[in-house]
């Protein structure tokens, strides 16, 4: 069976200035647990998520109006195709540590969200299984977005608070 036959057209999305606080209340005004988002000309430039918000946003010990979310989301997009097999999205969820992700069209337009819960409907036990166990061990790992080789890693003060986040790469000198 084909994403596209499983996925959630229902998504909303949030702009990547909007503030953390402004994504949890879109969140829970509909019932959602992630938000594509969107740069100010309206391409699709990461995704937010609950996960995203306890790993990215909460270390930081800052009020949600204080930051925006293009901090705290998960970049680049994690997507695949809506003509993907189910088998094949949830080895792509499972392989990167994830529990939803953006569906594209051929054009790579974002048409719908695909998760963990979606596609348990469809599988296997057994699958079922691998897909929820193994996205619990592994970490995704957020791309430098100015080089896009390293990972952003936090860098924390003396209060064990995360101060800025700084590409691993030793050529790059990207922090956010």
């Amino acid at each position: 069976m084909r994403v596209e036959k499983i996925m959630n057209t229902n998504y909303r999305s949030v702009n990547e200035n909007s503030s953390v606080f402004d994504a949890v209340k879109i969140m829970n005004e509909n019932r959602l647990y992630g938000l594509i988002v969107k740069d100010n000309e309206g391409k699709d430039v990461g995704l937010i998520s609950e996960r995203s918000i306890i790993k990215r946003f909460i270390p930081r010990n800052k009020k949600p109006d204080e930051v925006q979310i293009k901090y705290v989301m998960r970049k680049p997009i994690p997507k695949v195709p809506s003509s993907y097999d189910v088998r094949d999205a949830a080895a792509y969820l499972s392989e990167n540590g994830l529990e939803r992700c953006a569906v594209v069209d051929s054009t790579g337009k974002v048409v719908g969200i695909i998760t963990l819960t979606d596609l348990s409907r469809y599988l296997s036990r057994a699958s079922i299984v691998d897909v929820l166990l193994s996205h619990r061990t592994k970490d995704y790992k957020h791309l430098c977005p100015k080089c896009g080789v390293g990972v952003l890693v936090p860098v924390y003060d003396q209060k064990g608070e995360i101060k800025v986040f700084r590409c691993s790469n030793p050529a790059c000198d990207y922090e956010e």
